[in-house]
């Protein structure tokens, strides 16, 4: 009995390490669904950029903290023979009637959103280059693909006509160099391929946080083309306007720098109490007087036209993007159409080469043409197939920067941080005290949505 349940033990242990192996081997498989699912919570930059919105967060918690008021005790020994404890003085600090602190909430509250915007921001430029790059590989796979089989018909071209040479004698040596040569370059040229495609995988899977030596495979998702394809670069431009993160950030920004000169304004009072002191053994409270700080420098009128400065610098940066935003949408609106207009002629000259490199490989079968006119027609015909390839990766292209441009297709699912005025209460002090008590710190489990609400 003993040695069955022995035997059983070893059993599922071997069978549950295999499972555990087979789950570790389990291969990613790489979308433009799972790069955003993957990227979003994996890419060590906009983990960062996480972190920074966290530091926001904290901050508007801290301005806000302090404007609490605060109670300083004073204590006195009269003898040290007998020592009897006597409060000697008392002070009561008021810090949120000084102007200037509100300012200092107002300015951490907005540079916060703006905090979540760049954030968001971030998300999509990123998943802008990460999709850039999905479409990129995929299309150098279907390059090398074409170039591999041309090297194939080649080497073919090249073993028929040495056995040609060596039995029947009627190929020149010049003509079999050539053949070998061309065979030789098209294997080159392949190897740089592979070379490249090395490094974009690479690249692809840094990009989405997997682990050196992770199993994946890039599947083919075709880009669907939206409703702003058949709009007028105004309309793009608006929408663009309307829907940019930028935008808004610059908004909370110039909010940030106004709130930050209004605290540059009021700064001179820097101090707000109410004090006692013990006189004569009586008690410190009962004779309290309120007083401040005050201190008016020179300082205060330029730190006011620093913050003017601020603004207007920021308010520049608005129409700047403005400009940028109308500039790319007038260009692309543009682009898309001539694009799709050199897929079609493309399309037609490859065709048409494909055509006449048929008719060729007969002439030179019969001898009506030499070896090198049928090489060049077979080169030619090469460079047609990459031509259309790398038209439609062009399009791709001229979409992907649409969608981001307008938020479309797969930019339209980035969520980034959401916000609203609910964000400014205290529930995000009480809901995260235990958090700083934990005793390992890897148990902390903050998340986008705690960062975030």
């Amino acid at each position: 009995m003993k040695k069955i349940l022995s035997t059983f033990i070893i059993t599922m242990i071997l069978f549950s390490s295999t499972l555990s192996f087979a789950a570790e081997t389990k291969t990613f498989i790489i979308t433009p669904e799972s790069i955003r699912t993957q990227m979003f919570s994996s890419n060590m930059t906009l983990l960062q950029a996480l972190n920074n919105v966290e530091k926001s967060k904290l901050d508007v918690s801290m301005a806000r903290a302090k404007l609490l008021p605060s109670l300083n005790l004073g204590l006195l020994i009269p003898a040290l023979a007998n020592p009897t404890f006597l409060l000697a003085q008392v002070s009561f600090l008021f810090p949120f009637l000084i102007p200037s602190n509100w300012a200092v909430l107002k300015q951490e509250k907005a540079l916060l959103e703006a905090d979540r915007l760049a954030y968001k921001a971030l998300q999509l430029n990123i998943l802008s280059n990460a999709l850039s790059l999905y479409y990129t590989y995929l299309n150098d796979i279907q390059v090398q693909q074409i170039y591999s089989e041309q090297s194939t018909t080649l080497g073919l071209l090249y073993q028929s006509l040495k056995r040609q040479a060596s039995v029947l004698g009627n190929v020149t040596t010049e003509d079999l160099n050539m053949a070998a040569a061309q065979w030789e370059e098209s294997k080159i040229q392949v190897s740089k391929l592979q070379e490249l495609l090395i490094e974009e995988r690479a690249a692809l899977r840094t990009l989405l946080g997997l682990p050196l030596g992770a199993l994946y495979d890039v599947k083919l998702v075709e880009l669907a083309p939206t409703d702003f394809e058949l709009k007028s670069a105004s309309e793009i431009a608006q929408r663009s306007l309307d829907v940019a993160p930028e935008m808004s950030q610059i908004g909370f920004l110039i909010k940030a720098a106004k709130a930050g000169k209004f605290a540059k304004v009021f700064g001179f009072i820097s101090s707000a109490t109410v004090s006692g002191s013990s006189t004569d053994g009586s008690s410190a409270f009962s004779g309290l007087k309120a007083g401040g700080g005050f201190t008016i420098g020179a300082d205060t009128f330029v730190n006011v036209k620093i913050g003017n400065n601020n603004i207007a610098a920021i308010q520049l940066r608005e129409d700047q993007l403005r400009e940028e935003n109308e500039k790319t949408a007038e260009i692309i609106s543009g682009r898309i159409v001539e694009v799709k207009s050199q897929k079609d002629l493309t399309a037609n000259a490859l065709r048409d080469r494909l055509k006449v490199y048929e008719a060729q490989k007969k002439q030179y079968a019969i001898g009506l043409i030499p070896l090198q006119t049928l090489f060049l027609t077979q080169t030619q015909l090469t460079a047609s197939y990459v031509n259309n390839i790398k038209n439609d990766l062009d399009l791709k292209m001229q979409r992907l920067t649409l969608q981001r441009l307008v938020i479309d297709g797969d930019f339209a699912k980035v969520v980034g941080c959401k916000s609203s005025d609910k964000s400014f209460d205290t529930s995000f002090e009480t809901s995260n005290d235990k958090k700083w008590f934990k005793k390992d710190p890897k148990e902390s489990t903050t998340t986008l949505d705690d960062i975030c609400k």
